[in-house]
């Protein structure tokens, strides 16, 4: 359960990363630094966390450890690196004597509580347990039945031909099968289970990506089509698509401003339909939200309102190019696009709604004023 776990915590893991490098979005990366340690804790109490458990179990008086004892020397003590709370990890070479077939000399590895090391140092004579007669794996038992004990002591004594652990170099090696952090033998792996695993990966990551396949579907096409600037919200061909998700927010199609961004889309508007008291509004990382009073209010808010169904949102790519073309900048650092209405009044005495093109590069910059009905460059 806590493989699985750890599986689908690393899917959303790996998805969210590759949201927030895909479109920034902040819940991606609050998602991952979420997810991660989830995966880690999951990831390591499912490596050891099984052993300790059965451990315990082998502990108690209704389940006894299974194996015969025997009576093993350390030949060799080596650190492999890892340590858990501060407890080593090593490598025992041992020659070990099973009581009913032949010595042999394996390489033990598992964490040995540090108060212990002293007794398992090169020479040192200990009990182990031998689960499974079919192999080499044998378990340490440090603190021995009082007749084992009794057993080992008396070998310590004992030189020559009178050794019941022979010499290192009289026992044939035969490798333990691998093991756990803890020493005991690692369970069989299971093909089956790694594809499970594997896909309860892939599911985890691609349902955490669904909401940004959108966006990351139009950074692909927009790169591939070697102009990553279209997709973006300023220069990309979704202005009258973002009209549309900020006209939903605000429940209206009347406006005061529209302001469109390299990223983002703000948007100032009544803060419900009729009202004359404006609100701000954002369009960022496929999703629109309120963000409370507009700081400046009109001083005359019907006077500034102006119906988005009475411009042509999809001729705004045409405008920026106009605008290009007009200051002479083709290849602006930074674009910014204002709709709303003229602060001066035309002939007529109305104030017509206009398109602002802000154009900002390293030795220039211009802001050009188009009709948006006609095209044409006012200012």
């Amino acid at each position: 359960m806590l493989a699985f776990l750890s599986a689908i915590a690393f899917g959303v893991t790996a998805g969210a990363i590759v949201g927030a490098i895909a479109t920034g979005d902040p819940r991606y990366t609050m998602t991952w630094s979420i997810a991660l340690p989830v995966a880690l804790l999951a990831g390591i109490f499912s490596l050891f966390g099984g052993s300790i458990v059965a451990r315990r179990r082998g502990a108690a008086p209704e389940a006894p450890p299974v194996g015969e004892l025997a009576l093993a020397r350390v030949e060799r003590i080596s650190r492999t690196g890892l340590s858990v709370n501060g407890q080593p990890q090593v490598d025992l070479l041992l020659t070990v004597a099973p009581r009913f077939r032949s010595p042999y000399t394996t390489v033990h590895r598992q964490i040995v509580d540090i108060v212990a090391v002293p007794q398992v140092q090169p020479g040192a004579i200990i009990v182990v347990r031998r689960p499974d007669d079919a192999k080499a794996n044998v378990e340490l038992v440090l603190d021995p039945p009082e007749d084992w004990a009794g057993r080992r002591d008396a070998e310590r004594l004992r030189t020559g031909t009178d050794r019941t652990v022979p010499l290192a170099s009289e026992a044939p090696e035969w490798p333990s099968t691998p093991q756990s952090l803890l020493g005991g033998a690692r369970a069989p792996a299971h093909p089956w289970r790694r594809v499970l695993l594997a896909g309860a990966f892939l599911i985890a990551a691609t349902l955490v990506l669904i909401p940004a396949y959108d966006s990351i579907g139009r950074t692909v096409r927009a790169i591939a089509a070697g102009d990553p600037a279209a997709a973006g919200v300023v220069e990309g061909d979704r202005h009258a698509e973002i009209v549309d998700a900020l006209a939903a927010e605000t429940g209206g199609t009347t406006f005061v401003r529209i302001g469109f961004y390299d990223g983002y889309a703000l948007a100032a508007a009544p803060s419900e339909p009729g009202a004359l008291t404006i609100d701000s509004y954002q369009y960022r990382y496929d999703r629109t939200e309120r963000q409370g009073p507009e700081p400046i209010q009109p001083t005359d808010p019907a006077a500034a309102l102006f119906d988005v169904d009475e411009v042509d949102f999809t001729r705004l790519r045409e405008h920026i190019a106009t605008a290009k073309e007009h200051a002479g900048i083709a290849d602006p650092d930074s674009v910014i696009v204002l709709v709303a209405r003229s602060p001066v009044a035309d002939d007529t005495g109305e104030q017509p709604v206009q398109v602002l093109v802000l154009l900002d590069a390293d030795y220039a910059d211009a802001s050009v004023t188009i009709d948006p009905q006609t095209g044409r460059v006012v200012s």
